[in-house]
């Protein structure tokens, strides 16, 4: 047997709650049961794909599903993902989950990912990069199989230590709702186990499972908590981790209500521009203080996109507390690479490193999609003048006729560039400075970089959606017009 396997017979009696007489593998099952009955888990022809790492909790996990199988008439398909961290001890892993599978006689897909490569690419931690890495792989497998759900072997445990750890980082009432019972296809049929209970069934099954040493190293803030935390909380109630599992539930079903509260209001307060997510200020301040708390972290999460933590209370009170100034033009920075920036009747949520200028070539006449402005531009040679154009459609943004004689291609969409001036329509054929006209029209410095231009080699045309240039207006000698259309690229 492998040195880091552990057997059966290898649990300390001190981890193991046995009662005299219980069957511990019938008491599973039916917490199992009544968990997937509780949240509408499980249906008849479902196809699961269970994530194994060869822990003891995703193990009993397996066993428990497979047992249960004929009953929900359900189909189980064995991922397990080798992250490459531990070398030889993770194939170990792999090998002893392939051969598990086989003995079962359930169809498995093991696979490697090299994720400390991706860690160090993206800047994440071994944690984080491991979660993102292996819940894409579990999407891609459920994909392929066409499976109906992905089964993980989050305890009782798992949800209080989350619990507490979000309690000491400093979590709203969304945060303390810890690890969700289903989330979307992905579900916890042991959330309602505990490790003693997990332990004490496969103990009961004779069953194997392998342990990962970076469970024991106390470097990571959950292992401190399970290590050191809870054994102390549990010589004050021997009951703590059922107690706060259920406190958990309680702020779920409460959360729950709060989100209903909020989710009517939410598309008058958020608004996705591009890359950025825009807070209407006057929305966002009519809300009561609990639902502008929630609508922020929300906002947040949104930006920073899937595996985010979101905000602690502390950087949530320092974000609204930014928010209530009435100054404009500054910038806090949050977690995850975002900006909270200030602006005239709004607030911005952006990544730090969004702000990119682009610069594309239209093809005259035709369409060109400009991605880095989310738009689409229809350049149209005519004799004559168009007529306007009032059933376009809400994706026709802008349009801008020119005297086609005047333009000297080739024609660009860019984003601005320092000195960049041009000769506003209307005024005269004075020019101006790009800066000093944004200012005049109170645009806000996080989004001029993302104002599109339609410009030549040395001239700016239009600033598109905004103002044009009156030197390359139609007039009485036009005989053929350049006709720009802009749309949304949905």
């Amino acid at each position: 047997m492998r040195s880091d396997t552990i057997p059966f017979f290898s649990c300390h009696s001190s981890q193991v709650a046995l009662s005299k007489g219980a069957r511990h593998i019938d008491m599973l099952i039916a917490k199992v049961k009544a968990t997937v009955r509780q949240y509408g888990m499980l249906s008849p022809g479902d196809r699961v794909v269970v994530a194994v790492s060869g822990g003891p909790d995703s193990i009993c996990l397996l066993r428990a599903l497979r047992d249960l199988s004929l009953h929900y008439g359900i189909s189980l398909h064995v991922a397990h993902l080798d992250h490459q961290f531990r070398g030889e001890g993770s194939a170990a892993d792999a090998r002893f989950v392939e051969g598990l599978a086989k003995d079962l006689g359930l169809p498995a897909t093991i696979a490697r990912r090299d994720v400390p490569a991706y860690c160090a690419e993206r800047g994440l931690s071994a944690q984080a990069g491991a979660r993102e890495v292996r819940y894409a792989f579990l999407k891609e497998i459920a994909g392929t199989i066409r499976a109906d759900k992905v089964a993980v072997g989050h305890t009782m445990n798992d949800q209080a230590e989350t619990f507490l750890m979000r309690i000491i980082r400093g979590a709203g009432m969304e945060g303390l709702s810890a690890i969700p019972p289903v989330r979307q296809d992905i579900i916890r049929p042991l959330i309602g186990v505990t490790r003693d209970e997990v332990l004490a069934y496969l103990r009961e099954h004779g069953q194997d499972f392998v342990t990962d040493p970076s469970n024991l190293k106390p470097v990571y803030a959950r292992n401190r908590i399970r290590q050191d935390v809870l054994p102390v909380l549990e010589r004050v109630n021997p009951r703590i981790v059922e107690t706060l599992a259920a406190e958990a539930a309680l702020l779920r079903d409460e959360d729950s209500v709060i989100a209903r509260a909020l989710g009517d209001r939410l598309p008058t307060v958020l608004q996705r521009d591009g890359y950025s997510l825009r807070i209407d200020r006057e929305a966002f301040n009519a809300l009561p203080p609990a639902l502008r708390r929630r609508a922020l972290r929300h906002a947040v999460l949104l930006a920073a996109g899937e595996g985010s933590c979101g905000l602690s209370s502390v950087q949530t009170d320092e974000a609204l507390a930014f928010m209530e100034s009435a100054l404009t033009g500054r910038a806090l920075d949050l977690p995850g690479g975002l900006v909270l920036s200030r602006e005239y009747h709004a607030l911005v949520i952006r990544a730090r490193e969004q702000e990119q200028e682009f610069c594309i070539t239209l093809a005259v006449p035709g369409t060109t999609a400009v991605p880095g402005a989310f738009l689409s531009v229809e350049c149209a040679v005519q004799d004559f003048l168009p007529a306007p154009d009032s059933d376009s459609g809400e994706n026709n943004l802008w349009q801008a006729v020119f005297d086609y004689d005047k333009m000297n291609l080739p024609l660009y969409v860019r984003s601005r560039r320092p000195g960049d001036r041009f000769q506003p329509a209307g005024m005269g054929g004075g020019s101006k400075k790009l800066q000093d006209y944004f200012v005049d029209e109170k645009v806000p410095r996080t989004k001029r970089i993302s104002i599109p231009l339609l410009a030549t080699e040395k001239h700016v045309v239009w600033i598109m959606g905004m103002r044009t240039d009156g030197r390359f207006l139609p007039d009485a000698a036009t005989e053929k017009v350049l006709v720009v259309t802009v749309q949304k690229v949905i």
